[in-house]
């Protein structure tokens, strides 16, 4: 600092340049401290200053208009700002107030103050600061009162709320919204940097600081202040265009691409330039003339961030490090970087159309940036290294011709013997590999043959056991043909759900694959979607979705968006979506899957039954019975034909379409059909496979629906034992078993026992589902209403009451499971003698289960009853008559 002042003027901006390097709160620190002294803050108001009080003068109290100064809020180079407020009596309001510092009280800075005023006074915008006041102290100091802005600078507040990719696009999409309104207003901000962008406690972005902002509009040309080299101290030199750097003329495509170098900052959490920029003027050239690397590739450890800083950075976005790089990867790199070409003209050409951009990308559609075309950059390297290339050229172009000759006469000589070559060296892989497949399929089955079986009943499960142990032993040296034998190993054994089986297959040959192909490859995508599968039946959501997405990128990179590769990791991520209660989001992506099959094969194909299917399971889910019904019944008449009768998938269809009919009410054909199906899964796939325990579970609770108590019990025994010897324990599946119970013991008036199953339920769902999942909230309903039954209403309101919030988050206040819930709370109010909070919401559930289901269904005629039960305890018998009558005329009707 000392060597800086005692400089020339105008020699003291460069060297201050070069000594502080690329450490951006070293520079501003040093050029805010020796801006003080006169020659420095203004190179013509050095001249015409005279010997100012340069020393900080204390104006906490001073009063500036109505408003009193209370305490500083910050300190910059052309002056400082304070928090004040109302001090007039008339209402009370805090305002921050930008005041000039004296020793820069130059003819050019106090303009430069004013223009500011002007410009704020021109802008209105929600996330604009705004200009509430300005004026001049007694001693001639300008100052601006604007709107006190109580947030955090955009960076720091994305990071410490932890908000995903989507949410910090959304808020920067506000931010280019701002910026947008001020071009409209011929205003250039100059300095997006994250301290001038703060964020409201309620998410809103607030745009800030218009002190360096230029002014377009030749009308006020005269007083805007023009760039020279003396005014490139009033730029940010990491949040700098190349124009604002090289001194150029300032445009809106100048706030376009440090809007880019924002956003880059937001995604990643690193600088575009801060790898290779040590030295002020090293940043400098780099802006000028580097190409910025991807986001998604500078999310690598280096000398500058560790693997540790990554992982933080990644966890901050609340994704890991290897997703981070995914989400990046493609359209969101390509944005980004259109917004940071050293070219003006070929970055977006307006700030609305880079938010255009984003609200595409967050919308799934496709965005109008590209990558760079390699023959751009050809172009680029070419006329920067014009003699070095044009001597280069001019010698491989006498080499070819040297060569051309020699080489055209060797290669016909060789061409002949290559392809024979190449010809009997495919043919002899393809012997090699059918051999292998022969030997090995030969041998696996030979344990069936009667010398080997000695009078032993085999088992599928046998001959793959035995096939699972030759495959990793001796095909070790065919490891491509040892992956894929694996993975089909795997599948199969989880379609006999032994989903422990599968996992160590599956992973072996995912690892195998990775390693021979790399992450890029459809044989890759094919274990991860295995993998997906294995998790799935294990119930880890969250590492089955993991594998699903890496799965479906990688289809949609290999084979494009609208393949059948696609279709199908669309249709596995949309099943993950289902389990885990996001129904909305499993819609949106089944139906896709769905588009893709009959656009590419057919609605007549097996292959689209399956997303017809867990559509029709999502509509169930929803509540829309009708929609449920009509995608079912479609996915069944397919499979039909397509797969024939004893198919399992023809028989889950016809599975899921009883429970459907058991939704509506119409109990007689969903026993008829659950009794189909449970006999057709003990003959195909045997009593002891989950899709059978399932089978066995609904056809209990319908039979309990129907009155046949002591049956259901059988079934509801016989589903709990299966899923707990192929699942353990604590398995969800496992749960569902338990809550049936409950309901069925509830049923039976043996409350004990009920309370003990549902209690047992709900802890394992909290273990092993998502918190506020749709299972859990059966569970808690089935919970209140044993407690309600037992005479404990006031214990019953507490799950009711978590039920209700975890019902409208799902489907809304208007839906039959909303319904049933708050039905039962109403109940326990009637039972406290608060008969008039709960006749309202008893009626109002009424209406909704008659509408949905049907008069006759079990949790409609239950309502009705306690209904009945309020009027008779106020004597109002024939009221509750007439009210249950009026339905029946409306039907009629």
């Amino acid at each position: 600092m000392r060597v800086a002042r005692s400089l020339a003027p105008e020699d003291q901006l460069s060297f201050i340049r070069e000594a502080c390097a690329a450490d951006q709160s070293l520079y501003e620190s040093v050029t805010r401290e020796v801006g003080s002294s006169s020659g420095w803050a203004d190179l013509n108001a050095a001249r015409e200053a005279s010997n100012a009080d340069i020393e900080h003068r204390d104006f906490i109290g001073a009063r500036f208009g109505p408003y009193r100064v209370t305490r500083m809020l910050g300190e910059g180079g052309m002056g400082a700002v304070f928090l004040a407020e109302r001090d007039d009596g008339q209402f009370q309001q805090e305002v921050a107030i930008k005041l000039v510092r004296r020793g820069l009280l130059s003819r050019h800075i106090q303009n430069r103050l004013r223009i500011e005023r002007q410009i704020l006074a021109t802008l209105d915008h929600p996330s604009i600061a705004k200009l509430l006041d300005g004026g001049t102290t007694s001693d001639g100091t300008p100052y601006i009162v604007m709107e006190y802005i109580d947030g955090e600078p955009v960076d720091v507040y994305c990071d410490r709320h932890s908000l995903t990719i989507e949410e910090r696009l959304r808020i920067f999409r506000d931010v280019c919204s701002a910026v947008h309104a001020a071009h409209q207003n011929l205003i250039v901000h100059r300095d997006l940097k994250p301290s001038n962008i703060l964020v409201t406690r309620n998410g809103t972005p607030k745009l800030l600081d218009f002190g360096i902002a230029k002014l377009l509009d030749e009308r006020q040309l005269m007083q805007t202040l023009a760039v020279t080299q003396a005014d490139v101290r009033l730029m940010t030199p990491d949040h700098a265009s190349p124009e604002q750097v090289r001194g150029d003329p300032i445009t809106t495509a100048s706030d376009v691409y440090v809007l880019a170098i924002l956003l880059y900052e937001l995604l990643t959490g690193l600088k575009p330039f801060a790898k290779s920029a040590h030295r002020l003027a090293d940043l400098e050239r780099a802006i000028c003339e580097q190409t910025p690397t991807a986001p998604s590739a500078a999310l690598v450890s280096s000398a500058c961030t560790s693997e540790l800083d990554l992982e933080h950075f990644a966890r901050s976005r609340g994704v890991s490090l290897p997703r981070l790089r995914r989400q990046l990867r493609g359209d969101l790199d390509n944005i980004v970087l259109m917004g940071l070409r050293k070219e003006p003209e070929r970055r977006y050409a307006s700030v609305e159309q880079f938010a255009a951009d984003i609200d595409r990308y967050l919308q799934g559609l496709p965005v109008t940036a590209r990558a760079d075309a390699w023959t751009y950059r050809t172009a680029k390297f070419v006329r920067r290294h014009f003699i070095v290339v044009g001597l280069a050229a001019a010698f491989v172009a006498s080499l070819i011709g040297f060569s051309v000759t020699t080489y055209v006469q060797s290669i016909r000589i060789e061409q002949e013997r290559d392809i024979a070559a190449h010809q009997r060296s495919i043919a002899e892989i393809q012997r090699a590999r059918a051999e292998s497949i022969t030997s090995f399929m030969i041998d696996s089955f030979k344990v069936s043959d009667p010398s080997e079986a000695r009078g032993n009943e085999i088992k599928a499960r046998e001959i793959l056991d035995r096939g699972s142990e030759r495959v990793r032993t001796e095909l070790r040296d065919q490891p491509e043909l040892q992956a894929a034998l694996m993975n089909t190993i795997g599948t199969v054994y989880l379609s006999l759900g032994l989903a422990a089986e599968a996992e160590s297959l599956v992973v072996e040959s995912l690892q195998i694959r990775r390693r021979l192909f790399g992450n890029h490859n459809k044989a890759v995508a094919e274990s991860l979607t295995r993998l997906a599968e294995v998790h799935r039946s294990a119930g880890r959501w969250p590492q089955a979705q993991d594998a699903a997405e890496q799965a479906l990128a990688i289809f949609q990179e290999v084979s494009g968006d609208d393949s059948l590769d696609a279709a199908l990791g669309l249709q596995n991520l949309g099943m993950i979506y289902y389990d885990r209660g996001d129904y909305a989001r499993a819609e949106r992506v089944l139906q896709r899957s769905l588009d893709l099959y009959v656009a590419n094969l057919g609605e007549e194909r097996e292959e689209t039954t399956h997303a017809l299917d867990m559509l029709g399971r999502v509509a169930q889910a929803r509540g829309d019975l009708t929609r449920a019904e009509d995608l079912l019944r479609r996915a069944l008449s397919i499979e039909q034909r397509t797969s024939g009768p004893d198919h399992p998938r023809t028989i889950q269809r016809l599975h899921n379409l009883a429970t459907v009919m058991w939704s509506k009410g119409d109990l007689e054909t969903a026993e008829r059909e659950l009794r189909k199906a449970v006999a057709g899964y003990e003959r195909v796939l045997g009593t002891d496979h989950p899709e059978t325990a399932v089978a066995l579970g609904n056809l209990g609770a319908v039979l309990q629906a129907r009155g046949k108590l002591n049956e259901a019990k059988q079934f509801f025994d016989r589903s709990l034992e299966t899923n707990r010897k192929a699942h353990g324990p604590r398995h969800f599946a496992v749960a569902y078993d338990l809550s049936n119970l409950a309901i069925l013991e509830l049923d039976r008036k043996r409350f004990g026992e009920a309370e003990q199953y549902a209690r047992e339920a709900i802890d394992i769902y909290r273990d092993t589902l998502p918190p506020g999942h749709p299972h859990t909230a059966s569970a808690l309903t089935t919970l209140g209403r044993i407690l309600v039954e037992r005479g404990r209403p006031r214990a019953a309101e507490k799950p009711l009451e978590e039920a209700l919030v975890i019902w409208e988050k799902h489907f809304g206040r208007d839906g039959p499971q909303y319904a049933t819930a708050s039905s039962t709370l109403a109940h326990a109010w009637a039972l406290e003698g608060r008969a008039h909070e709960a006749e309202p919401e008893l009626k109002r559930s009424y209406a909704i289960l008659r509408r949905d289901l049907s008069p006759t269904h079990e949790a409609t005629l239950r309502i009705q009853q306690w209904l009945r039960q309020l009027y008779q305890s106020e004597g109002r018998d024939k009221e509750a008559d007439a009210y249950f009558a009026s339905f029946d005329t409306s039907s009629r009707n």
